[in-house]
């Protein structure tokens, strides 16, 4: 089966050292598909039932959660392998919005300094390789037309947020990108702008391992 994937081209924020624009490219997606998207799409292609692979998915998200507990990589042949990411615990500024620390001393960290930030994933190269194979790309923004962030004031991103908002329980930098056409660097501009200040109207918290955005 032939597929193609869809990108877009964008110019870099810095210059080059001779002064001149560079660009990169980036992957289009249409949505990000659910468990339950993945359950039809396993009912549709494959024998296995639904339900089977259901429970499959619950003991390997178990396996690989002891696996990192217990101060391992865990590497699935043919996958890839899992690996813990961890840092120092953000601290919270004046202002109610968390940053991260600076600590000038190695002597002053403790365990109680550190956390799990997030679960890093990296693939095994026959894993890559099959997914090269039988792949085509689309420009979807159109040859020589650099792509860039809808343009909106502030009181449309608020409009826009306040409405989005009526319907879910959060927003992430993300899903924000994806809902108003913004890069990520826009939207996360936008998110930290709502939610600074004593007149912010978003409160930022953290679920797992992701910073949601949330009405006060």
């Amino acid at each position: 089966m032939s597929h193609t994937i869809k990108f877009s081209v964008h110019r870099n924020p810095m210059k080059d050292a001779d002064g001149k624009d560079t660009f990169q490219v980036r992957h289009e997606t249409n949505y990000t598909a659910m468990k339950a998207d993945f359950m039809e799409h396993i009912k549709q292609h494959h024998s296995m039932r639904p339900e089977v692979m259901d429970m499959a998915l619950a003991v390997l998200e178990d396996e690989i959660r002891e696996f990192l507990l217990d101060n391992k990589r865990l590497h699935i042949e043919g996958l890839g392998t899992f690996f813990l990411r961890i840092g120092l615990k953000p601290v919270v500024d004046d202002d109610g919005n968390a940053q991260k620390p600076r600590i000038t001393d190695p002597a002053a960290i403790n365990g109680h300094d550190v956390c799990i930030e997030s679960v890093g994933f990296t693939p095994d190269k026959a894993f890559l390789s099959h997914l090269g194979q039988a792949v085509g790309f689309e420009n979807v923004s159109g040859r020589g037309i650099v792509g860039h962030s809808a343009i909106y004031d502030e009181q449309g991103v608020r409009s826009r947020l306040e409405a989005y908002l009526n319907d879910h329980d959060y927003i992430t930098c993300s899903l924000m990108q994806q809902e108003f056409g913004l890069t990520y660097y826009m939207a996360r501009k936008w998110l930290v702008s709502f939610s600074a200040g004593p007149k912010a109207f978003l409160r930022r918290s953290k679920l797992g391992s992701s910073i949601i955005f949330q009405r006060r």
